[in-house]
């Protein structure tokens, strides 16, 4: 984060030096503070990275023109609008990458875009935030062109002023106040790692975030427990389990903590599950699972050795070993988890009918 902060600083600082020097400098000035600040951040990404941003370029270009319009006699109407043409270009901005499919990132500087690299949650939100903004940014510019055309100099000026930084104002606290009181119950919770679909962690969430629908790619390990009947071990899902409750399900299945490994969670949660604590399980394959309310990564294993079951937890009601026809009876009679019916049709089934080249796992 300082990093990224780091890189964004030059940007930042030229929206914000424009925008005090057209204050209380006049916007002649502003203008010349917006080229020079430009052109010192368009240098310095040439010196440092031997390369040019065009991007810094149409950042300046943007504060500049409208700037221009000062520069016509001083009645005119052309001059008297130009608060009203700036805000109008922001707001044609910001509605361009609020509603359209515009890459969020593009009009920062190439350095921090190489460090971003948002999830497909993260940029709904901020196109949410971005629609907000713009409706508070339209009518305030139509209030602008009303008063510029028909109100009294000193009420146009506190409009076209005060007014907007009254409004934004406004704006970004109640944003900072909104995710102050969501982060201060979120610290509450169990944070999750997100993941891309190789698996590789890009961000982290808290566990009702990853359940509330949102989609939210997250990893998760599965162990499938076989005795040498060949039969499949499964648990019965507790009725106080908020998803699919009663249901018949994996022997082992739980999250995969914020830099935890796959292997530590493996072992964590069947301990805590079935208080196994002494087994040896290998990797059967991981896949993506959708359901209506998340969006997971499965990890799955089987294991052939154990050194016991024990259940002795408010997570599972009971367990129980499974012949194949009980399960294809419970497939039939919907009592397993849809998760579980996947799993035992792609990746039990194999180990339960192995080829002739193959054998089972049992030691």
């Amino acid at each position: 984060m300082p990093h990224l902060l780091k890189s964004l600083f030059p940007s930042l600082l030229l929206i914000a030096a424009y925008f005090i020097a057209d204050e209380f400098l006049g916007p002649e000035n502003g203008i010349y503070v917006a080229l020079g600040l430009g052109t010192i951040e368009l240098l310095h990404t040439r010196i440092r990275e031997k390369r040019y941003d065009p991007m810094i370029g149409w950042t300046t270009l943007f504060f500049c023109l409208p700037g221009l319009l000062i520069l016509l006699p001083e009645n005119s109407l052309f001059a008297r609008l130009q608060p009203a043409v700036i805000e109008t270009g922001l707001c044609l901005l910001t509605g361009i990458f609020a509603f359209s499919k515009a890459d969020l990132t593009a009009t920062l500087p190439a350095s921090c875009r190489k460090e971003l690299h948002p999830f497909p949650q993260q940029v709904k939100e901020m196109r949410r935030l971005l629609r907000y903004l713009f409706f508070l940014l339209s009518s305030h510019t139509l209030l602008v062109y009303s008063a510029i055309l028909f109100f009294p100099q000193p009420t146009t000026k506190f409009i076209t002023s005060t007014l907007l930084y009254l409004l934004l104002g406004f704006f970004f606290a109640a944003l900072y106040i909104r995710n102050h009181i969501l982060s201060s119950r979120m610290k509450k919770e169990e944070w999750l790692p997100l993941v891309n679909e190789k698996g590789e962690v890009i961000g982290k969430a808290p566990r009702s975030i990853c359940h509330s629908g949102r989609k939210l790619l997250h990893p998760v390990v599965h162990l499938h427990i076989i005795d040498k009947q060949h039969r499949l071990f499964l648990q019965k899902r507790s009725m106080k389990k908020d998803l699919l409750p009663g249901m018949w399900d994996t022997a082992v299945g739980g999250h995969i903590g914020w830099n935890e490994k796959v292997e530590d969670a493996l072992k964590r949660e069947t301990c805590e599950e079935l208080g196994i604590t002494d087994f040896e399980a290998r990797f059967l394959g991981h896949y993506i699972w959708e359901s209506p309310r998340e969006r997971e990564l499965v990890f799955s294993f089987l294991c052939t050795r154990y050194n016991q079951i024990r259940i002795a937890n408010d997570e599972v009601d009971e367990g129980r070993f499974w012949t194949e026809s009980a399960l294809e009876q419970g497939i039939r009679e919907e009592t397993l988890t849809p998760n579980l019916i996947h799993e035992y049709q792609s990746l039990i089934k194999p180990v339960l009918h192995p080829s002739k080249e193959s054998s089972l796992p049992f030691p």
